[in-house]
């Protein structure tokens, strides 16, 4: 039970340590960003396999690319949403605490909601502008290959897409958390405001 704890607990402190580094990448571009580790499987060799077996691996490595590309453009047009309506929120949030005089406990509400939601909308933008890790076949390297290419391309693949499973994951959490900052300071910025009136 006991480590069960602990393990959960480094997975949130490990998750809240790749937020704050997607988000410093706004303002630190090129900084390496790590990612999670959520794809665990390692490729298997497959050196007794068919050409068919290799085509079909082939195949099975495009359209997993193909996923990919398309669950992060997903994602980020999901983060884009957010970054519209957070900043919207923030916006709101902001002149509604200008319009007041809060003193002690609410000034702490106040601020507490501001700086989540900054917090958030950062996080939605890191989504959008910080770079995302994918390994690609490149065919200049591929074309130094010995003939026939089918297996060193059907290894390729199988070596590769870890990678992007990896980023798509880690972009999915840092959304998942952008929304939870989001939502926690808006609601607290309505809380502090409804207080106050």
């Amino acid at each position: 039970m006991i480590n069960r704890m602990k393990g959960s607990i480094r997975a949130f402190v490990n998750g809240q340590r790749v937020y704050a580094m997607h988000v410093l990448g706004l303002i630190a571009p090129g900084l390496e960003i790590p990612i999670l580790r959520a794809h665990q499987v390692s490729p298997q060799p497959i050196d007794a396999w068919s050409d068919d077996d290799l085509q079909h691996m082939v195949e099975e490595g495009r359209r997993q690319l193909d996923r990919q590309l398309s669950d992060l453009t997903q994602i980020r047009n999901r983060a884009q949403w957010l970054f519209t309506v957070g900043a919207a929120i923030t916006v709101a949030v902001a002149g509604a605490f200008t319009r007041t005089n809060p003193a002690g406990g609410i000034l702490a509400l106040w601020l507490l909601a501001l700086a989540l939601l900054v917090y958030g909308v950062a996080g939605s933008a890191a989504i959008l502008t910080v770079r995302a890790d994918f390994k690609t076949i490149d065919t200049a390297v591929l074309s130094a290959s010995d003939s026939p290419i089918l297996r060193a391309l059907a290894v390729s693949y199988s070596r590769m897409l870890g990678t992007g499973e990896n980023t798509v994951a880690t972009r999915l959490t840092v959304l998942w958390q952008a929304v939870l900052f989001v939502i926690g300071g808006g609601y607290l910025g309505l809380i502090a405001y409804l207080i106050e009136h």
